[in-house]
């Protein structure tokens, strides 16, 4: 499998902030809400190279084709499985257990996909924290998929996602 080219970011941020987040105008990041104390700035909380507010139809064929690049030899009519309102909420998620567990590394995880779009398991590759790791599985179980679809029909096919995490104070 090769290394997806988007990459989630996640940034910790001050324990003081807002738990509440704003979306950006393009729809790849993520925004506190409201600017720490001392700062009129808000500070990002979480980057994608991928338009988090989209489903997997309405990404853009470059978006698509970043999505499609992790899956070695897939047919030009196939499609992998993909969070069904897009990824917005996983990042969302993500970024609140960052505020609290401070992690920096990679998590690469995959989910097992049904062809009815069900979470039926997930394989954990690399992860920076045991704590980002159980709330990551958690959260990408609960996640509805769109469902791979191979030759024309729905099939069974694993989601990969990663994420980088880093500390920023």
């Amino acid at each position: 499998m090769k290394k997806l080219i988007c990459v989630m970011m996640i940034a910790g941020f001050s324990m003081f902030s807002n738990e509440l987040y704003a979306q950006s105008k393009d729809g790849k990041s993520i925004s506190e809400d409201a600017p720490a104390l001392g700062t009129s700035l808000k500070k990002k909380v979480a980057t994608s190279s991928i338009s988090m507010d989209r489903s997997y139809q309405e990404l853009s064929e470059e978006e698509k084709e970043a999505i499609r690049s992790v899956y070695d030899n897939m047919p030009e009519n196939d499609e992998p499985p993909y969070p069904l309102y897009g990824t917005r909420e996983i990042h969302r998620k993500m970024s609140q257990t960052q505020q609290y567990v401070a992690a920096k590394g990679v998590l690469t995880m995959t989910v097992d996909v049904s062809s009815t779009g069900e979470a039926q398991s997930v394989s954990i590759y690399e992860s920076p924290d045991p704590d980002i790791t159980r709330v990551a599985s958690l959260v990408l179980m609960e996640t509805k998929y769109k469902p791979a679809v191979c030759g024309g029909k729905a099939c069974k096919m694993q989601y990969f996602f990663q994420v980088q995490f880093s500390r920023v104070l």
